[in-house]
C-alpha cells in the first residue's frame, strides 16, 4: 500500500478521474466469425479504492472446447490526481500454456510482492508506473487532459518480471459506426515491442469519457476486433444509433 508522505508518480491537474464506474461489453471477431465477447467492469469502493476487471469468454464451439479464456483484475487508488496501482492479477488458460502472475506495489519500500507461475520475484518500482490493466485507465486520464489536441506519449508498464517503457501512438481522429452507432473517437496504436500480441489499435469515444469503442489487433495475422455492443455508466453513454 501507499505510504503517507511517498510520491508514487509526477503530480496530474486533475483531483477526480476521468472515468467513471461502468460496464462495457464487447464482441470479440476473428475474421468474419464471432468467437468470443469480453466483459469489462470498473466499480468503486465506499472507501474510494478502484477495483477494474476484465475477462474473456469464448462463445465459438470450437473455441469453447479448447477452454481458452483469460481474467485481468487491479485494485488502485486516485491520490492528487494520480492513478496509484495496488495490486494486479492476470491469468490465462489455454491448452499446454496456461501463465499466471500477480504484483502487489509496496511503494513505501518502491518494490513488488510477484507471484508467477515461474516463482516468486521483487521488481524495483519507478514512479507512474501502471501495470497492462490500469495502463488502459492512464491512457485514458492523458487523452482527458489532451483533448482536443492529441498527441503521443509514452507509460512505464510493469509486465511478467519486468518494466517496460511503452508507446501511446496518436494515428488521428476517426467517426466509426460501431453496433449501428456513430462514434468521434481519437485512434491511438498502443506499441509495447515488436511482434507483441499486446500491441493493439484502439478507436477511443467522446461520448464515453474516452474509452474505446473498438479495438484491433493482429492474431497469427489474422485481425482480432473488439467492438462495443452494451454500456452501462451513471454519466456516459452511447449515441442513439442512426447513419454516420
Amino acid at each position: 500500500m501507499l505510504a503517507a508522505g511517498s510520491d508514487p508518480a509526477p503530480a496530474a491537474t486533475a483531483e477526480t478521474p476521468p472515468f467513471e464506474p461502468h460496464r462495457a461489453v464487447y464482441d470479440v471477431i476473428r475474421g468474419d466469425s464471432r468467437i468470443g465477447e469480453v466483459e469489462a467492469e470498473l466499480t468503486r469502493r465506499d472507501d474510494g479504492l478502484w477495483h477494474y476487471r476484465i475477462e474473456s469468454k469464448a462463445t465459438a464451439w470450437y473455441v469453447r472446447m479448447l477452454g481458452v479464456s483469460t481474467t485481468e483484475a487491479a485494485w488502485f487508488d486516485w491520490r492528487d490526481g494520480v492513478l496509484v496501482p495496488l495490486t494486479y492479477h492476470h491469468v490465462s488458460v489455454e491448452p499446454g500454456k496456461d501463465r499466471f502472475w500477480q504484483h502487489r506495489y509496496d511503494w513505501q519500500q518502491r518494490t513488488t510482492e510477484t507471484k508467477t507461475h515461474d516463482g516468486n520475484l521483487g521488481i524495483a518500482l519507478e514512479p507512474g508506473v501502471v501495470d497492462p490493466l490500469t495502463l488502459r485507465l492512464a491512457a485514458v486520464a492523458r487523452l482527458e487532459a489532451q483533448a482536443p489536441d492529441f498527441a503521443g506519449f509514452e507509460l512505464d508498464v510493469l509486465e511478467r518480471d519486468e518494466i517496460e517503457r511503452q508507446q501511446y501512438r496518436f494515428i488521428g481522429r476517426e467517426r466509426i459506426e460501431v453496433d449501428g452507432r456513430c462514434f468521434d473517437t481519437a485512434v491511438f496504436k498502443r506499441f509495447r515491442k515488436q511482434g507483441s500480441s499486446r500491441n493493439y489499435t484502439a478507436w477511443h469515444a467522446e461520448s464515453l469519457g474516452w474509452m474505446p469503442a473498438r479495438i484491433e489487433h493482429a492474431d497469427d495475422g489474422k485481425p482480432m476486433v473488439l467492438e462495443l455492443t452494451d454500456w452501462e455508466s451513471a454519466d456516459h453513454s452511447p449515441p442513439p444509433p442512426g447513419d454516420c
